[in-house]
Formats: structure tokens, C-alpha cells, sequence
């Protein structure tokens, strides 16, 4: 292992600690807001918060059954659906819009709708070029906060459904989303924004700035940059135009929330949104905070933090082998870049590895990094083009995306996700010992296990479905850079981000078109709803039942051999549903590269 690698290495574990340190704590007050616990924040917040129910119709002592919160989520989804479709598709007439852009196209906005709804964040267009002032701050940033929201309601409907004993209600859906927005998202956001705004992401209504270049470039014809003196330059370019905009306030929500949609085309290898070290630091342990601080909420929900624990382990060991594989991968280039060894790709005075695509104030360890933690958690932002990755280093983000959002996943719903897997994980491994399926006290029966099959596969169907649609569309041929490996690999990625709810993308692809942006529109909708559907009803079951008493014979599900069995489910389902498609893109692309 080079120094480079190891040094990679020791920053994740670095990156690992700062976040469960944050996590444990965090996980504490997740439970006692969202339980309605008094705080010292209630003394502020409180009269915002019935003000609210007041508005909405609801008290905070109302609970629903899970047909009503699945309703009530599925409501709530489709207003903001279209409300958000209508204000992206009108943002030529609405205010805040020094830029004067026109309004979107119906199948952009719809698709860029579904994206933030979905708390998928996929964009089809670049926000400093097609979005307005008003568009990004009242649109798109209130969604990063509204999403993540929802899907942490899901996530403790589905801890009280195992909690409960025998109600059938499973929570309020309209006081969990307020509560999470107001005590936990806007706090963490507003800290992080400040830090942000100190560091220098802009944050202003100013329009856009024009400064004079300290170099002049050249384009061609094709409208490549090159030399002054380059003969095949058509235009010499001496200005730039530098996008300003209320920035630092969305970069925050999109990492804490796990959005990820950034305000510049170019996400937070942009300057404007990642301008220091430490700004980078920040975002990326922002990404897996929510998520690991679920998980640990969900062992003291349960009045056991064991549960939480094993979970945990689970995900850190799947972090911790694609973190080691995009690190060696990026580490180690491509066999073309090698030339075998003629390129020198060490890290001996100049950056070590593949830097195509990369910031070199970034570099090649913190973007690998910065990968695995954003396709691990559902987030999508990224620090570097993942186009110009290694194979194998792009077939890390897809596996972890294809997993179904269960290495720290979403806000919510990446928890949610993992409590499926455990389902399953308990029914086979009450099967091999032959003994009743039983969870936290909780029978498994035939609907419970339908529900958890559900959530497992249904990602994993959607995206097939839509990968399908694509690569046999003239549209998806057309719309990649070429053909091959690596055109099927940007057909596969897009799908696979889509129907994961990830919203990272392997450039390349030209996703505005109107057949792309109705199949991944439809795909992040179906991604998002489907499981969370299925884990709604899981929850009713589970709280309709009555616990049963544990006793010598009952399974443990916090030991460190059902901990083992649950990686083997992810695994072996993973590799299931992944393996052909990954065989016939970033595989063969690797091996075709190799000889």
C-alpha cells in the first residue's frame, strides 16, 4: 500500500470519528424532539411549532394509523410536486430574477420537480444558468429541507411501529415533519451556512459579477478551451462571469439533509460552494451525519442501544471496503495512464494517481473519498467529475447506490431501508435454526415479510426498469458521449441514481431531454414511494402486534454473527440484481482498458 493510500486512509478513519462523534449525541436529541420531549430550544420554538399545527390543521397529540401517514405523505408529496413545477416553469414572471432566465420546459421542470421532492436532487441543467434567485431560494432549498423531513417521519413511524404495543398508530405525519425541520434541519443548517458564508460561499442577491481574466483564453471551434496562439482558435476570451446568489444557505441543507442538488452546475467542485479545506471537511462529515445519528436514535427508541450498535456495524464495515476500493482504484489510474508504467503515477512531487476530472486543491484522495461518503448516503454532490474515474472507481458509487440506500442511505429512509434488510436477515436466520421469526419482540409473519421484500427490491426493480427503457431508446444512444462500456455505464449510472433517490451523475450523459427526464422523473418518484409505502405498512403491522416475551431461545439480533448474516443479505441481494448489468459496464470497460 503506497503512503498516498495510507494517508487516504488514515483521513477516512479521521472523517469516521469526527461523524460518529457528532452522531451519538445528535441521536439523543433526535429521540427527545421527535418524541416532544421538552427542550431549552422549546422556549423559542414552541409558539412557532403550534402556530404551525394551527395551521395545518392537526395537534401535536393527534397519532394516525399508517394508511392515514402514507396518505397524508402522499399528499404532502404531490403539492409540493406541483408547486414546485409551477414556480420553476413560471420563474420568467416571479421576482428574484436579476438574470432574467426564462422559465423552464414542462418536462424539465417536471423532472427536476420529482427530483427535490424526492429528495433525489438529479438535475438535468445547470442552476447558475437556467435557475433564478427566487427559484433556488424559495423552490429548490425549501424542498432540501422538506424532503429529509418526510423521510426522517418515515423512519421513527417505522421505530414506533416496533415500539408500540398493539395501537396500530404509528405517529403524526405533519408533526414529524415540523418538528424535524424546525429543531433539527434548520439549527444544524444555519450553523453550517455561517461557517460557510465565513469561508467565503456567497450568499447575497447581488446579480452576477463580470471580472477580468488574469490570462487570457482561446475556444475552438467546438468550443474547447485552448492556447492564445492554439491555430485552431475561433474567439479569444478575456471576462468571466461569476455567478453569485443565496449559495452558503443551500450548500448547508444539501449536505445535512442528503440532498445534494448544488447550486452550480459543477456542485462543490465549484469554488463558490467548496472554497477551503475546510469547507470540504465540513461537507463531506455533514453527508453521513443524519443518517448514522438514525441509526443510533433507533437503539434507544427501542429501549435497546445494541440494536442500534449492530446496525451501525453493518454499515461502517460496507463504508469501509468501497471507501478501500475507490481509494486504491483512484490511486492506482487507469491501465491506459499507467501505459505500463511509462506514466508516472506516484506521489512524488505532483499529485499521485488519476486526477482527470479532480480539483488539484482537492486531490485524489479527498475526492475518492468524497464519493463513496455522497453514493453511500443517498446524497449525489460531489467534489469531482465522476466521469473521469476509473472504472472500478465508478463501480464503487453504483454498488452503493444499487444496494438500496442501505449504507447510511437517506435522511430516513436510508434507515428504513436497513430495517428491511434486517427483516429478512431475522426470517432466514429463524429458518436455518428453526424457530419462530421474531424481531425486538415483534412476530414476522407473511405480511410483514412481504412488506420487507418490498423495501428491498423494489429500488432495484425501478432502476432495472428504467435502465432498460434507456439503452433500448434511440434517445439514450443518442444522449451518450459514445458508445460501448462506458455509454452503457452512463445509461446504467443515471438509472441507477434515479431509482436509488442519489442524484449523482457520471457526466457525459445529455440528460435534458424530454424521454430522459420522463423515465428518471419517474423513477425517482417510483424509487422513493414504493419503499416507503412498504415501510409504512410494515410499521402498521409491527404495531398492531403485541410483544412477546423474550426468552433463552430467542434469536439476538445485536451479536456479532447476525450482524455477519445481515452483510451476507445485503451482499447476496446486491449482487442479484447488480451483477449483470455492472458486468456489461464498468467491468468490461475495466478489463477492455487491461489488455
Amino acid at each position: 500500500m503506497s503512503a498516498d493510500v495510507g494517508a487516504t486512509l488514515l483521513l477516512a478513519v479521521a472523517y469516521g470519528g469526527v461523524v460518529l462523534a457528532c452522531a451519538v449525541p445528535l441521536s439523543r436529541y433526535l429521540v427527545a424532539v421527535m418524541e416532544g420531549r421538552r427542550l431549552g430550544a422549546t422556549r423559542v420554538l414552541g409558539p412557532v411549532e403550534r402556530g404551525l399545527y394551527r395551521l395545518m390543521g392537526t395537534k401535536a397529540t393527534d397519532t394516525m394509523g399508517w394508511k392515514r401517514f402514507l396518505t397524508s405523505l402522499l399528499a404532502f408529496t404531490a403539492v409540493c410536486l406541483a408547486g414546485l413545477m409551477g414556480l420553476l416553469m413560471a420563474q420568467g414572471a416571479l421576482p428574484g430574477n436579476p438574470e432574467a432566465l426564462p422559465g423552464l420546459s414542462a418536462d424539465t421542470a417536471f423532472n427536476l420537480a420529482a427530483s427535490f421532492v424526492t429528495n433525489t436532487d438529479w438535475q438535468p441543467v445547470a442552476g447558475e444558468t437556467h435557475l433564478s434567485y427566487f427559484s433556488q431560494a424559495v423552490g429548490l432549498t425549501v424542498q432540501n429541507f422538506l424532503s429529509p423531513a418526510a423521510g426522517i417521519a418515515v423512519a421513527f413511524a417505522l421505530m414506533r411501529g416496533l415500539v408500540v404495543r398493539g395501537t396500530g398508530k404509528v405517529g403524526n405525519f405533519f408533526v414529524d415533519v415540523v418538528r424535524a425541520v424546525l429543531y433539527v434541519l434548520l439549527p444544524l443548517a444555519l450553523l453550517l451556512a455561517l461557517v460557510g458564508a465565513a469561508e467565503g460561499i456567497p450568499q447575497t442577491f447581488q446579480g452576477y459579477e463580470t471580472v477580468q481574466l488574469l490570462e487570457p483564453v482561446a475556444v475552438d471551434a467546438e468550443g474547447n478551451v485552448v492556447d492564445v496562439d492554439d491555430p485552431a482558435a475561433v474567439q479569444t476570451v478575456t471576462e468571466a462571469v461569476v455567478p453569485l446568489g443565496p449559495q452558503a444557505s443551500q450548500v448547508a441543507i444539501k449536505q445535512l439533509g442528503t440532498n445534494g442538488g448544488g447550486f452550480n452546475g459543477a456542485n462543490s467542485a465549484s469554488a463558490l460552494e467548496n472554497p477551503t479545506p475546510l469547507t470540504n471537511f465540513l461537507q463531506c462529515v455533514a453527508m453521513p451525519l443524519v443518517p448514522f445519528a438514525l441509526i443510533l436514535a433507533f437503539g434507544r427508541m427501542v429501549g435497546d442501544r445494541r440494536q442500534g450498535r449492530a446496525l451501525m456495524a453493518a454499515v461502517l464495515v460496507l463504508l469501509a471496503v468501497g471507501i478501500v476500493a475507490v481509494v486504491v482504484a483512484e490511486s492506482q489510474a487507469t491501465p491506459q495512464l499507467a501505459a505500463d508504467g511509462s506514466v508516472y503515477t506516484g506521489g512524488l512531487g505532483q499529485a499521485a494517481g488519476n486526477m482527470e476530472g479532480k480539483e488539484v486543491r482537492i486531490g485524489v484522495g479527498a475526492s475518492a473519498l468524497w464519493t463513496a461518503f455522497t453514493t453511500a448516503t443517498a446524497n449525489g454532490s460531489s467534489n469531482a467529475s465522476l466521469v473521469g474515474m476509473t472504472p472500478m472507481g465508478t463501480l464503487v458509487p453504483l454498488v452503493f447506490i444499487g444496494l438500496g440506500e442501505v449504507v447510511g442511505g437517506g435522511a430516513g429512509t436510508g434507515l428504513a431501508g436497513l430495517i428491511g434488510f434486517t427483516v429478512l436477515a431475522v426470517f432466514v436466520a429463524s429458518l436455518m435454526v428453526g424457530r419462530s421469526p421474531q424481531y425486538l419482540g415483534k412476530k414476522i409473519g407473511p405480511a410483514e415479510m412481504r412488506m420487507a421484500t418490498v423495501m428491498v427490491v423494489a429500488p432495484a426493480l425501478v432502476t432495472l426498469a428504467g435502465a432498460v427503457v434507456l439503452t433500448l431508446s434511440p434517445v439514450g444512444a443518442s444522449a451518450v458521449g459514445e458508445g460501448g462500456p462506458f455509454g452503457f455505464s452512463q445509461l446504467l449510472y443515471a438509472a441507477t441514481s434515479a431509482g436509488g433517490n442519489n442524484g449523482s451523475g457520471l457526466g457525459g450523459l445529455d440528460a435534458n431531454l424530454p424521454l430522459i427526464n420522463l423515465v428518471l422523473g419517474g423513477e425517482m418518484l417510483l424509487g422513493r414511494l414504493i419503499p416507503v409505502a412498504a415501510a409504512l405498512a410494515l410499521a402498521g403491522h409491527l404495531a398492531s402486534r403485541e410483544p412477546q416475551a423474550s426468552g433463552a431461545a430467542t434469536l439476538s439480533t445485536a451479536s456479532p454473527l447476525f450482524v455477519t448474516l445481515l452483510l451476507v443479505i445485503i451482499v447476496l441481494v446486491g449482487a442479484l440484481t447488480l451483477l449483470p448489468a455492472l458486468a456489461l459496464g464498468p467491468v468490461a470497460e475495466q478489463f477492455a482498458g487491461a489488455f
